[in-house]
């Protein structure tokens, strides 16, 4: 294959967008359309080469798996051994079981599936993701996984029909990206189906050239080159990509391939001394970046400045430049090479992702490796987490109520019960410890994602039981000897869905506030019917981030109590639209408990997370023991004032003040 300086130049085009965004810089708002771009380019000299060789009878897929092995393999190992210390020595145990996983997703060509599953590309967090962008290095792997089995069964057969069968599938992936951006957005990012018309559309532009499309182009090059930069300063996070939308940069990169030949203006841009030295290292720049980027965020205890990750870009394109010189080309140059052999190559790629998939296997099942810490980070994290004890989980066996072994304080002749999610089996623990201490027992019925609402259910999979099991447990309260039950969930997630299943009825209609609200009522109506006094935990701050983890992390730099908050304007904001179907229920036999007391008020206008060094909320959500514990304070306080209340003959007052 002729080499082609503009195409280097088109890979520096494409990775420096992506890496400048990245790193924060707001200019280049839309500079992941890069990895588009990089598609594209791929697609282009893969054909190209395939195409070729086919034509002169030579081409081999052992020897073409060898060559992507050649160029992919080494600068990636490097790159995910240099990160195994820092990751080791500053990333908090769930945080490095999440890297464990990517070791594990890498070497099964995976990561795209791994990353879709855990969390989004533009999510906050995602920026504290060391190896996120191996997803496309995922994709690309599949795809040659396909694409030259297909080329070949084509060419064997059917050799005429070959560049109308890509046409085909490349508009089917077209339609299916344009119809998946709307669906699945997630999974339309990261999957090769809605990826596979990128390529292709650089397969086609090698099948063009092939047939003696070589003119240059000026207006037709400028047109493509433009079409990529507006496509990096004017689309943003919320673009809908891939979809009919990335037609403008992946057209953009067609025309640059087919019409900037040399003689034309973006060809002499692009084949600047800058620009090919950037596109030459492109692959192990783009590599070291995201590393680099990530760990500066995990190891800072504010966000890095803008000039930080400007200046750890370049430190990317030096390492860039210094794994391109003396890990990629020993091993891809044709004579005196690393690894001459085939079968010395073969077995050393497989011992390396043998060991990154065992390493990543022991950091997965130990669930962070947390010994690796100081013995202080150590306590604080244990001593932090949440109580998964009788949490059900959907799928499991809830058949018959009172749950077996979910009665604690048993020999007690008064017994409560806790209804709700995940958060409700936070704060069991906590309250079972107080009640004990009053001589009353607590049932704990609680299930993962189901805020205690009867016959309805998010509509996410894992909360598709959730109506039937909110429905048996009230029905199994109404007629148990229980009196008192306080109900406690994720009120914001609960509430802030668009959409719910009300009695195997799938709903996301104007009015189904109003149907929520009337099942919420009827819920808390059917318990107060029976005698049963309610007690409802009302919302409380909430992170965007790993609060216990976040801490800790804070206090692996050198901090030694810090204080995690947010402010109170935000969290009534969070809050507010729970409150519309918490204040429903006005019989007196109503109880209100308002978490705020114990987060908020400390100092006007904020609300802790994290006090003096003692987390309140575990992860984003989950009370840690230590907030557990407060609440349940709240709670008893709540039922002493309506026992005395009681007696004395007076209804008590909601708690909270709702």
């Amino acid at each position: 294959m002729i080499y082609r300086r503009e195409v280097d130049g088109l890979r520096a085009a494409a990775v420096m967008p992506v890496i400048l965004f990245h790193a924060g810089c707001s200019l280049f708002s839309g500079g992941f359309i890069g990895v588009d771009v990089f598609f594209v380019i791929s697609g282009f000299l893969i054909t190209s080469i395939i195409l070729e060789e086919m034509r002169d009878g030579t081409f081999s897929l052992a020897a073409f798996y060898e060559r992507r092995a050649r160029r992919i393999l080494p600068a990636l190992f490097l790159v995910i051994l240099c990160c195994l210390p820092f990751a080791w020595l500053w990333v908090m145990p769930e945080e490095f079981r999440a890297f464990s996983d990517s070791l594990i997703a890498t070497s099964l060509s995976g990561a795209n599936f791994l990353f879709w599953f855990k969390s989004g590309y533009f999510a906050p967090e995602a920026g504290e993701v060391p190896l996120l962008h191996i997803w496309s290095l995922a994709v690309e792997e599949q795809y040659y996984m396909v694409f030259p089995l297909l080329v070949m069964f084509m060419w064997k057969r059917k050799r005429n029909w070959l560049f109308a069968l890509l046409v085909a599938i490349a508009l089917a992936s077209l339609a299916y990206s344009e119809w998946a951006s709307r669906a699945f957005p997630s999974a339309n990012f990261y999957f090769l189906p809605s990826r596979a018309w990128e390529f292709l559309a650089g397969s086609l532009c090698s099948f063009m050239q092939l047939k003696g499309q070589e003119r240059g182009s000026d207006p037709l090059s400028l047109l493509g080159f433009g079409m990529i930069a507006f496509s990096v300063f004017y689309f943003d996070e919320t673009s809908p990509i891939p979809s009919t939308l990335a037609l403008v940069p992946v057209v953009g990169a067609m025309l640059v391939l087919l019409f900037a030949r040399q003689g034309t203006w973006v060809a002499a841009l692009l084949s600047t001394r800058a620009f090919i030295m950037i596109g030459k290292i492109s692959y192990s720049a783009y590599l070291w970046h995201q590393p680099l980027f990530a760990f500066a965020r995990i190891r800072s205890i504010d966000p890095p400045r803008l000039a930080v990750m400007g200046a750890l870009a370049c430190v990317a394109l030096v390492l860039g430049y210094l794994s391109w010189r003396f890990v990629e080309q020993p091993f891809r140059r044709s004579r005196h090479r690393l690894l001459p052999t085939r079968r010395g190559l073969t077995v050393s790629a497989s011992v390396m992702l043998a060991a990154l998939f065992a390493f990543g296997l022991y950091g997965h099942d130990t669930r962070g490796i947390p010994w690796r810490l100081p013995e202080p980070i150590k306590d604080f994290i244990a001593d932090s987490e949440w109580s998964k004890t009788c949490l059900i989980e959907s799928g499991s066996d809830w058949d018959a109520m009172p749950i077996k072994d979910c009665i604690f304080n048993s020999g007690h002749a008064r017994t409560y019960a806790i209804l709700g999610d995940s958060l409700a089996s936070a704060l069991t623990p906590a309250l079972a410890k107080r009640l004990d201490g009053m001589d009353i027992g607590l049932e704990q019925i609680t299930h993962s994602f189901c805020a205690p609402v009867a016959d309805v259910s998010m509509a996410s999979l894992q909360a598709r039981e959730c109506g039937a099991f909110n429905a048996a447990a009230i029905d199994y309260l109404v007629k148990s000897k229980v009196k008192t039950v306080v109900l406690a969930a994720s009120w914001q997630v609960f509430f802030a869905q668009s959409r719910y299943v009300f009695k195997d009825e799938e709903v996301a209609t104007p009015d189904v506030g109003q149907k929520l609200k009337d099942a919420f009522d009827k819920t808390v109506g059917d318990l107060t019917s029976a005698g049963i006094r309610v007690v409802i935990v009302y919302p409380h701050p909430r992170g965007d981030t790993e609060i216990a983890a976040k801490v800790a992390k804070l206090m692996h730099k050198g901090m030694p109590a810090p204080t995690i908050t947010i402010a109170q304007d935000e969290f009534i904001e969070q809050s507010l639209p729970s409150y519309a179907y918490l204040d429903g229920p006005k019989d007196k036999h109503v109880l209100r408990v308002d978490p705020a007391k114990i987060f908020c008020g400390i100092e006007t206008g904020r609300c802790d997370l994290a006090r003096e060094g003692k987390a309140l909320i575990f992860d984003k959500v989950h009370f840690t023991p230590a907030g557990a514990e407060a609440v349940a304070d709240e709670i008893l306080v709540a039922l002493k004032r309506d026992d005395v209340a009681a007696e004395n003959g007076v209804a008590a007052l909601s708690s909270g003040g709702f």
